[in-house]
């Protein structure tokens, strides 16, 4: 018995100091204090030394210590993972954020009337680090870099993926973050940038246009009391345009969430027509009726939405009828014999002030939107109803829409077209698609002038649709 113990005391000396060998292979080194070598070493032949340094443990739980200090914001990891104080050069140099904005208010307002320029540019001037307008100026940035695609050689390396980065990096998509006008705002120019890069199947495109949605309807049912007027006036502005958007996606077949049914009571969300001026001092409705159409691009807005009333009016029937679509084609028409001189789409076009030709053909392209959507519907119908042959009248109407169309899209530059955004693309790429279908299926024969109208067509929509391939930028 005292034989073994001296042996097991023997061995567990030679295994707390193993041989290098030993040490090496992470394998007991057994052998007496008599024997110069272990029995690894004798069994391999080889030298059976203890030179090599042994490597120092660390301190015990040292995982453990490493979380706990990121938990109390110790660490270096916290300390990064923390975001840094907003300013607005981590978006782009000064000199390029003061570019996009300027074309933001030359090029985007006249359609989108949404900020004060002279408030929204003192701000960035001043640049006071708060969160909310920094995110608002990135969602500025890139619907305008989005939109302007022929103007992004201007606007640096900013693009619309690294302002989103910005956006998440700063918590915009936060479950916690207030729902404010701001905030709502931002999802707005957020969503329509990436519609513009990505198409309405993005799944960021629809919860985008959500967030936005329910932003609005949760600002007018729970604060819009305790508003000051301009910020009233701006949510006002701003329903509009989502509702817009809404019933273009509604038609192209994505449904999106529903902002205000076909007959419910709008007139008090209609903004007022008034100018920057009075948006900032405010302004009653009696002072609004006297300002001067070239200081306000509100009225515009207003006969936008009363467009897309028309088309959404078109769809609130139980059963769809010949003469309730007709109805609604001559109520869009109507609507636009109806406007201000510089709203109005009549010959001879003599080029106007830029701002006020992106709303004209805003305003145009829509109506002929609206007429050929609710023209195929009317199709549609005939085929139901087992006419074989597509009426006379739907053709007629059909063609003088496209010559319209083309009437519009060749009196006016280029760049008139792109301030609208791709939005319009689609739109004009539907009515081109009736046209056709009408020639394809040669159901009233193929007219000489109907193909080279669709030719005609077909050319300006490969320049307009600046996804298809890299346009010549101008300045």
């Amino acid at each position: 018995m005292e034989e073994r113990s001296e042996r097991e005391e023997r061995v567990r000396q030679r295994t707390s100091a193993a041989c290098d060998a030993c040490r090496t292979r992470k394998v007991k080194c057994v052998a007496s204090t008599s024997e110069s070598k272990c029995s690894v070493c004798t069994e391999l032949n080889i030298e059976c030394t203890s030179m090599r340094p042994r490597k120092k443990r660390g301190p015990k739980n040292r995982y453990v210590h490493s979380l706990r200090a990121c938990l109390d914001g110790n660490s270096t990891f916290a300390a990064e993972s923390e975001p840094q104080q907003p300013r607005l050069g981590l978006i782009a140099p000064p000199a390029i954020i003061h570019q996009i904005t300027t074309d933001w208010f030359d090029w985007i307002h006249p359609v989108a009337p949404l900020f004060h320029r002279t408030l929204f540019m003192q701000r960035i001037s001043e640049d006071d680090g708060s969160t909310a307008f920094f995110l608002l100026v990135v969602s500025v940035c890139a619907a305008t870099v989005a939109s302007l695609r022929r103007r992004r050689h201007l606007y640096g390396e900013l693009s619309v993926e690294a302002c989103l980065d910005l956006a998440e990096r700063f918590r915009m998509w936060s479950v916690s973050s207030e729902i404010t006008l701001e905030r709502t705002l931002a999802l707005y120019n957020f969503s329509s940038a990436v519609n513009h890069e990505h198409g309405l199947g993005s799944p960021l495109t629809y919860r985008l246009f959500a967030g936005s949605s329910v932003g609005i309807k949760y600002l007018i049912h729970e604060k819009f009391e305790r508003m000051s007027f301009m910020d009233q006036q701006t949510l006002k502005r701003l329903y509009w345009l989502i509702y817009a958007g809404q019933c273009t996606c509604d038609m192209h077949g994505r449904q999106l969430l529903v902002l205000r049914h076909a007959h419910e009571a709008f007139g008090h969300l209609i903004p007022l027509e008034i100018s920057d001026i009075q948006l900032l001092h405010g302004a009653d409705a009696s002072s609004a009726e006297d300002t001067s159409p070239c200081f306000s691009y509100v009225p515009g807005l207003n006969v936008l939405s009363r467009l897309f009333m028309v088309w959404h009016s078109s769809q609130a029937i139980t059963t769809q009828s010949m003469d309730n679509l007709h109805e609604h084609i001559m109520r869009a028409q109507q609507l636009l014999e109806d406007v201000r001189p510089e709203l109005a789409w009549r010959p001879p076009h003599a080029v106007g002030q830029f701002a006020f030709n992106v709303q004209k053909v805003n305003l145009k392209v829509t109506q002929l939107h609206i007429r050929s959507n609710l023209l195929e519907q009317m199709n549609t119908l005939a085929k139901d109803q087992n006419m074989r042959v597509t009426p006379g009248a739907i053709i007629d109407e059909r063609h003088r829409v496209v010559d319209e169309l083309l009437d519009v899209l060749y009196n006016m530059p280029e760049e008139v077209f792109d301030a609208n955004g791709y939005s319009i693309v689609p739109k004009i790429r539907d009515i081109g698609g009736a046209l056709l279908d009408e020639l394809r299926t040669g159901s009233q024969g193929t007219t000489l002038q109907a193909s080279i109208n669709l030719d005609k067509l077909l050319a300006k929509l490969e320049s307009l649709d600046q996804r298809v391939a890299v346009q010549t930028p101008y300045v």
